[in-house]
């Protein structure tokens, strides 16, 4: 009882924090900015010497302009790229497509009737009409729309989660490799469209139990909505994503009721494209809570593997496009580069990170150092020789000397040969 009175609270923590980033974005740019603005003066030295004005006027002046662009460039945006998705996402597209269905085909059809009355006709035209016209404004409207609002909501995402990072932590800690950043980017979105159709089927199995499938889904997609909203913070964190889910998995209560407001709100409506506008609306107020929020740990000592499937299949889509006898990374890459797993809840991604595409590149790198040091130890080796005595050294040159004297002597009183 006690657990569960703990999983409660944890939960009902989670949901308060994910609403924090209604408040916290109207006055998170105003520290921000209020914290690039302050001088950053040097105090003197207790031996330094007064500053005079001919002093200050021999220094080098930088020139103004130099300093009001860059603290332009370094100012926090936050609260307009919010205010730019909501425009996007919600006044332009979201609109567009509500005018559409409730008003644009409503009065075609109001206009058709009003013509043809009960004739028969007015059936046969809306029955081609409505769907060409559905057809018509998804193909050249609705999709070239879409497309571009999620490459413009994906910038517009990272530079809020990259400035609201910077005022709380400072700089970003990204993972050092290229080849690795490349690699868990594209994992990422391969387990997360995976996620995502785990729990589609989860939500559609055939359960007795009245809405049983419908909680498991919300479950499911709490736990997503929490990991992309988190995604961002524990990226510039440097954290893999072995490390993120296994986190996630651990202390699944509160990233619950930190996903659950928004899950709920995304799946309120039933057009699948409706429902992505209003999650891009509300994504960047997530990611703003994701950023100040922190996570209560160790709150159930049971995890809620719901990763390892996904995880299972990515290792096992993977390994079977490696070479056979090449081993992948059979240990979880933690963020300081260790392989120790925590509480092992996730099978290894074996091809987490650079596992995959730049594993024999580093096996011949190893091998490439190991025959080096071998070299340079052996090399080493034949030159650690002690050093001779200044008599020894110059009894050695008379001997060679006087050899050398024997053999010229040998050569002059050889006979010649006719």
């Amino acid at each position: 009882m006690e657990t569960l009175c703990r999983i409660g609270t944890t939960v009902l923590h989670g949901i308060l924090d994910s609403i924090k980033g209604i408040t916290v974005v109207f006055y998170l740019d105003k520290e921000a900015n209020r914290k690039l603005s302050q001088p950053t003066t040097k105090p003197l030295l207790s031996g330094s010497a007064p500053r005079t004005k001919e002093s200050l006027s021999s220094q080098p002046r930088t020139p103004s302009s130099n300093s009001l662009v860059s603290k332009r460039i370094e100012e926090s945006k936050v609260l307009k790229r919010v205010l730019q998705c909501s425009l996007l996402n919600g006044g332009i597209f979201m609109l567009s497509i509500l005018f559409f269905e409730y008003a644009v085909l409503p009065g075609l059809h109001l206009f058709l009737w009003y013509l043809f009355r009960n004739s028969t006709t007015m059936t046969t035209v809306w029955g081609w009409m409505q769907p060409s016209l559905s057809l018509l404004f998804n193909s050249f409207w609705v999709a070239p729309l879409f497309l571009l609002s999620k490459i413009v909501n994906s910038l517009w995402f990272q530079d809020i989660a990259d400035s609201a990072y910077k005022f709380r932590k400072g700089r970003p800690q990204l993972i050092p490799s290229i080849s690795k950043l490349i690699a868990d980017t594209l994992i990422s979105l391969l387990i997360q469209i995976l996620f995502l159709l785990q729990s589609t089927l989860v939500k559609y199995l055939p359960v007795p139990v009245p809405f049983a499938c419908s909680a498991i889904y919300i479950v499911h997609m709490s736990l997503l909505c929490s990991l992309y909203a988190f995604e961002y913070k524990w990226f510039n964190m440097g954290w893999e994503l072995h490390k993120r889910l296994t986190y996630i998995e651990q202390n699944w209560p509160y990233f619950l009721g930190f996903g659950l407001p928004l899950a709920v709100l995304s799946e309120l409506p039933n057009s699948i494209v409706i429902s992505g506008c209003v999650f891009s609306v509300l994504f960047p107020l997530f990611i703003i809570s994701a950023n100040e929020a922190t996570p209560k740990v160790d709150v159930c000592e049971t995890p809620l593997k719901l990763f390892s499937i996904v995880v299972a299949l990515t290792n096992a889509l993977f390994r079977g496009r490696t070479k056979p006898g090449k081993a992948a990374l059979s240990q979880p890459l933690t963020p300081g580069g260790g392989g120790t797993n925590v509480r092992g809840l996730t099978p290894p991604l074996s091809s987490s990170t650079s596992a995959f595409m730049f594993q024999q590149q580093q096996q011949q790198q190893q091998q490439y150092r190991l025959h080096n040091s071998q070299k340079q130890h052996h090399h080493r080796s034949h030159h650690r020789q002690p050093s001779p005595s200044p008599s020894a050294a110059s009894s050695t040159f008379a001997s060679v000397q006087t050899a050398q004297l024997h053999q010229h002597q040998t050569v002059l009183n050889r006979p010649l040969r006719r």
